[in-house]
């Protein structure tokens, strides 16, 4: 097999499914009332790592994990000694400078916790804060309050974790200006490195799909069944959309966009997201946990979302991606983030003269890169 003389570098996701309560416009794969099996559940994914890395290396002659992300879920509610076992399979394949990300929700965090996972490696806490305004915390179905958020920061602080990024939420009804600026400013005066800014979609997965139209009112379209979401192309504040408004503070407060949802401090030293990066550039990534999915040299696997079936046995589902998968992939996460995109994968060299005349691309070397990255599914799309 020709993969056996390769070596193997890839990204690890694990997910933690347990929550104490699921938010109304969650479609993660998060179980509530389910924590008597955080302590099978953390053991199974521990074995499953270990059979995984196995089957690898029998495809690949070396096997190297170059950043590893444990999401959620809210992993932070699962004990850290439930973690040891965990890292204890990795540690022998973890390159030395691996960046390793857990997320936590603020009320959840202690400094016993903390100091633990940073013991067994974690490098990199992102915070899932959302927002900092208590009618908005109370629309988006938040259990912490904003006194949490910097109690969790000081937490961190003190076991030496500096790696930090906390996650916002915006294009909610409650979304004006004032209320958007001041936001921004609170995140931005923090001692964090990054931000990832989200603008609400309500999916079919979530509750707030079955409530929009209880919970969104008047601003809810009376003649569409469609999910909601403040439309991107909505004047917001003076900008184009809410999203323009967000990027445009945030760039102006020293966070650089470098994906259309990211941002991250240009000094002292940028440091974006390496594990998203690396997705983001199309190189391979690993899942494991229950729903989670990896993709590596063209084969895209899933696990089970069900925590039964998880519990059961290992089991994947795999997909051979096709070329036309393959591009249209490329074409959506290079124009959407600082990766750009090949010029000789673009189909429509004709609709591309275009972009690149009318300067919403803008090409440097053998790269494609959007102007916009608001507008880089549009672009996709345009040139695909």
């Amino acid at each position: 097999m020709e993969s056996q003389n390769k070596s193997l570098a890839t990204s690890l996701y694990l997910h933690i499914p347990f929550c104490h309560s699921k938010c109304g416009y969650c479609a993660f794969n998060s179980k509530t009332n389910q924590n008597h099996l955080q302590a099978i559940y953390m053991e199974t994914l521990a074995h499953y790592i270990t059979y995984k890395f196995k089957l690898l290396l029998q495809q690949y002659k070396n096997l190297t994990i170059t950043s590893v992300y444990i999401g959620g879920g809210t992993p932070s509610i699962v004990e850290a000694k439930a973690y040891e076992a965990v890292f204890a399979e990795i540690y022998p394949y973890l390159q030395s400078d691996a960046e390793i990300t857990i997320e936590a929700n603020p009320n959840t965090l202690n400094l016993e916790w903390l100091s633990s996972l940073k013991s067994f490696g974690v490098n990199r806490l992102s915070l899932g804060v959302q927002s900092f305004d208590s009618e908005k915390l109370a629309f988006l179905e938040r259990d912490h309050k904003e006194d949490s958020i910097y109690n969790a920061l000081d937490l961190a602080f003190k076991v030496g974790l500096e790696n930090l990024n906390v996650d916002l939420i915006y294009g909610t009804p409650l979304c004006s200006p004032k209320l958007i600026e001041s936001e921004l400013q609170r995140a931005t005066s923090l001692p964090i490195q990054h931000i990832s800014a989200y603008h609400l979609s309500i999916e079919e997965e979530s509750r707030f799909f079955d409530k929009q139209k209880e919970k969104f009112g008047s601003i809810f379209p009376k003649d569409s069944n469609k999910e909601y979401s403040m439309e991107s192309n909505e004047e917001f504040g003076g900008f184009l959309s809410i999203g323009h408004f967000v990027c445009a503070y945030l760039n102006d407060t020293g966070f650089r966009q470098y994906e259309v949802s990211n941002y991250a401090k240009s000094k002292p030293s940028f440091k974006p997201s390496l594990h998203n990066l690396n997705y983001w550039s199309g190189k391979a990534y690993l899942g494991i946990g229950a729903g989670a999915v990896g993709c590596i040299d063209k084969i895209r696997t899933t696990m089970p979302k069900s925590l039964e079936r998880f519990l059961e046995k290992f089991e994947e589902q795999t997909e051979i991606l096709s070329l036309e998968d393959e591009l249209l992939e490329h074409l959506f996460l290079g124009f959407r983030s600082c990766v750009g995109v090949q010029e000789s994968k673009i189909p429509n060299k004709k609709n591309l003269a275009l972009l690149l005349d009318s300067k919403k691309v803008l090409k440097k070397g053998e790269k494609i890169y959007a102007q916009d990255y608001f507008l880089g599914d549009e672009i996709a799309l345009f040139v695909g």
